[in-house]
């Protein structure tokens, strides 16, 4: 009996065409993360139905498809709903199709997915490089693949469709998994590209912008706070005038403030590089926030250790005092801020960390942009797209854990100072990669 090219080439088209449609078509729209694993795995349930209705193999009990590869790679890039639809789907389309023995085979190898899924797909996620998480779906399709094979010689009678079975579908699972995974990961490296050549296009905008108006508009703002210093120190000022003018003045301030952010991102560059101590610098920025955690209730937790990087001490400390401000901010209800400096490999690491609102991971993806902010009407957007530009002119690496309601971690990693040529090693695996 010839190998079933037509039914292996359709169902791998099937697959193929579920986890290409729905990145596709949204890529233009604004669609929330949320919605599309949602729509992912709409497309991959329907995918599993039509395996299952022209299979590789079907016997007057049994189904041989490739659903299985299918399931994998949906529940583990998918997450608990995925992990929660596709089987259901699975075993009620089967009930549908009819077959006790291979109704009991379907069941039993797809609860064995769902709990190793369950138990697996977080890991699976954030832990493993692309490279490690092709390799697992292939392993893991191939695992299916065996004891479908297994449970199904109890009941199959004729060697002859057995030894076929083996033949033509247990082959096909490896080959549809390296195709599935590797199709997933493309896609997925691809969007991230794209979204990182978006981000540097926007950066390149404001930073000609930035270079080209912060110098004139700050000259005139300068002159208008001194002669308002003036108007205020005179005794014809009543009470209210004065109060006003104060406001003014605060207000200039503000815009100076803004316009500092713009230089530091449009000439990002170290002018003065010099030996920083990391516990020292720290704990300056801290007595500056000091006043600010005390008025929000915030306690703050350090441990600190005399590491020393490379770098301009302005710019890093204001690198420390945005996070940390932002971390400030985030508990406005009160909470603890934890700064610990440790050392990873060759890299000093430093880990600002608050109980406080937490963000998403749309949230996450975001920071860095331009005008981008969680604040609402009180951020500017400038302070995390100056932290990431002057972590990266120091040749660090900046991540980001956070959980919505259970606080953020910013963990940023900076070359040592006596090991700066040492290639980096470091651990990304829990954390979200700021794209800066």
């Amino acid at each position: 009996m010839p190998w079933p090219i037509k039914e292996i080439l359709l169902n791998l088209f099937f697959i193929i065409l579920a986890l290409l449609i729905v990145p596709i078509w949204p890529k233009e729209r604004r669609i929330s993360e949320h919605m599309k694993t949602i729509l992912k795995t709409m497309a991959i349930g329907i995918c599993i139905i039509f395996c299952m209705t022209f299979p590789i193999k079907e016997t007057n009990e049994f189904i041989f498809d490739l659903r299985q590869v299918a399931i994998w790679i949906g529940c583990l890039y998918g997450g608990v709903f995925s992990i929660l639809f596709l089987p259901v789907l699975t075993i009620i389309y089967h009930i549908i199709i009819g077959g006790t023995e291979g109704m009991i085979v379907t069941m039993i190898v797809t609860i064995i997915q769902v709990l190793i899924c369950f138990l697996f797909y977080q890991k699976f996620q954030t832990s493993l490089s692309s490279k490690q998480r092709i390799t697992v779906i292939i392993i893991l399709s191939v695992g299916t693949a065996l004891l479908t094979i297994i449970l199904s010689s109890i009941w199959m009678n004729d060697e002859y469709e057995l030894i076929h079975m083996i033949s033509t579908y247990f082959p096909t699972q490896p080959l549809a998994a390296f195709l599935g995974a590797y199709i997933t990961e493309t896609i997925r490296k691809h969007s991230d590209l794209r979204r990182r050549i978006i981000r540097a296009e926007k950066m390149e905008v404001v930073g000609h912008l930035a270079a080209s108006i912060s110098h004139e508009v700050r000259n005139p703002l300068t002159v208008s706070r001194g002669f308002m210093q003036l108007l205020l120190q005179s005794e014809r000022m009543n009470y209210k005038d004065k109060q006003y003018i104060q406001i003014a003045i605060e207000e200039i301030d503000r815009a100076g403030a803004i316009i500092t952010d713009y230089l530091t991102f449009a000439k990002p560059a170290p002018e003065h590089i010099e030996k920083l101590n990391v516990k020292t610098e720290i704990e300056r920025v801290i007595d500056i926030l000091r006043p600010l955690a005390n008025m929000s209730s915030i306690e703050i937790q350090t441990s600190l250790l005399p590491f020393a990087v490379k770098g301009e001490r302005q710019k890093f400390q204001q690198c420390l005092l945005n996070v940390m401000k932002n971390a400030i901010e985030a508990m406005p209800n009160g909470g603890t801020l934890c700064v610990n400096v440790s050392i990873d490999k060759d890299y000093v690491l430093i880990h600002i960390g608050d109980t406080g609102v937490g963000m998403t991971k749309e949230q996450i993806e975001r920071l860095g942009e331009p005008y981008f902010t969680t604040k609402g009407t009180k951020g500017t957007g400038l302070g995390m797209m100056v932290v990431c530009r002057i972590v990266e002119t120091m040749e660090g690496d900046l991540f980001i854990h956070s959980e919505v309601g259970e606080g953020t971690d910013v963990y940023m990693y900076f070359p040592s100072y006596y090991k700066s040529d040492v290639e980096k090693t470091l651990k990304r695996s829990q954390f979200e990669r700021v794209g800066c």
